[in-house]
């Protein structure tokens, strides 16, 4: 395993600037403000307003969902802090990386016939942006800041990191944020919950790769995850991308008649993409780690949202993260994430003796 790993960063370090670029396309390579957004303008002259057959079936979506119903309005605000001054973040290349204020004609209060009622609801939930606390002095997570969020775990003397975003830029303004509001504390551990770009691109804003390569700061992984890591975003790399561009529309303006939402998050950053190579795989199925002062128990989920991720279980906060195994959205229906990722989660409540609720068909661990 630690041989193949070694090759493997070999080869992918030869390709590093061709998976920046590809960094910054996913991005959509730079954001594209429409002025017309706000007044619901088409971006193009030759687009053409809703047709009536179209507004007549989105009334009647309207109507048909129980959109009375708050609940994830309520949740997603719940432990929020503070947001930052600035809606935008710079890349190092002098591009904007990211931008949250050229959607706020989402906020207007307003129905938009041009977009599914559903993924309206779903892009004004998105719009959540600045610092969270998750368990109260002890978890907390920096939102709207790229396509993921990036979690913070206080430790007892430094921030665990898990999941640092797409970008470096991104992540290390989201580490300056949480410093910023809760006491400047250094990084002790980064954890990558899985294979891909959105979960682990940003790693160099939040650590000096000397300091792991010191052993001075671990950076944990599921076992496989160089391995799908590079298949994914090197080897697969153009083919994903154009996948995304088709799936999400993230070079089309962002306006009520182009990009929204990508569901499960805002968009991707179009900044500075990186990696640096685990230094602590998790092998088992279930392993436990105790990093400053922080018992973790981790579980490989193999085959799930990704081809190598994992959970997590904090037995200290009694909190279960898993990774995008569990999303508030569609996000693993619509690209037919296997049945793997449920018999996990049931094997997590097991193994922990945590009781399981019946919401219809899916199973959720009840803490």
């Amino acid at each position: 395993m630690k041989r193949k790993n070694k090759l493997v960063v070999a080869f992918a370090a030869t390709l590093v600037s061709g998976i920046s670029v590809l960094a910054l396309a996913a991005g959509g390579g730079a954001t594209v403000a429409d002025p017309g957004a706000m007044e619901g303008k088409h971006f193009d002259p030759k687009g053409k307003m809703p047709s009536k057959y179209t507004i007549e079936l989105q009334q009647a979506q309207r109507k048909s969902l129980p959109f009375e119903d708050k609940r994830d309005f309520e949740e997603a605000s719940k432990g929020f802090i503070a947001a930052p001054p600035y809606k935008s973040i710079m890349a190092e290349a002098g591009n904007v990386a990211w931008d949250m204020g050229i959607y706020e004609f989402l906020l207007q209060g307003k129905d938009f016939d041009s977009i599914n009622p559903s993924l309206q609801r779903q892009a004004i939930l998105n719009m959540a942006y600045g610092l969270y606390e998750v368990v109260p002095g002890k978890i907390y997570q920096v939102r709207g800041f790229d396509l993921a969020n990036i979690s913070f775990i206080k430790g007892d003397t430094g921030w665990i990191v898990f999941d640092p975003l797409t970008a470096k830029e991104t992540a290390k303004a989201a580490l300056d944020f949480i410093n910023e509001k809760l006491g400047a504390r250094p990084v002790v551990a980064v954890v990558y919950s899985h294979s891909h770009a959105d979960h682990c691109g940003g790693v160099r804003g939040v650590v000096d790769e000397a300091d792991v390569r010191s052993g001075k700061v671990p950076v944990i992984a599921p076992a496989g995850f160089m391995e799908h890591a590079v298949s994914e975003n090197v080897y697969a790399g153009n083919a994903m991308n154009r996948r995304m561009f088709f799936q999400y529309g993230v070079l089309l303006p962002r306006s009520p008649f182009g990009h929204v939402d990508q569901s499960i998050g805002k968009n991707t950053a179009a900044g500075n993409l990186g990696l640096i190579q685990p230094t602590c795989y998790i092998e088992k199925d279930f392993e436990t780690l105790t990093i400053d002062g922080v018992t973790m128990e981790f579980q490989n989920t193999p085959g799930t949202e990704a081809p190598a991720e994992m959970n997590t279980w904090f037995p200290q906060f009694k909190a279960f993260w898993a990774a995008e195994n569990i999303t508030g959205t569609i996000h693993n229906i619509y690209t037919l994430r296997p049945r793997a990722r449920c018999a996990g989660l049931v094997e997590a409540c097991q193994h922990r003796s945590i009781p399981l609720r019946d919401r219809g068909r899916v199973h959720v661990c009840r803490p």
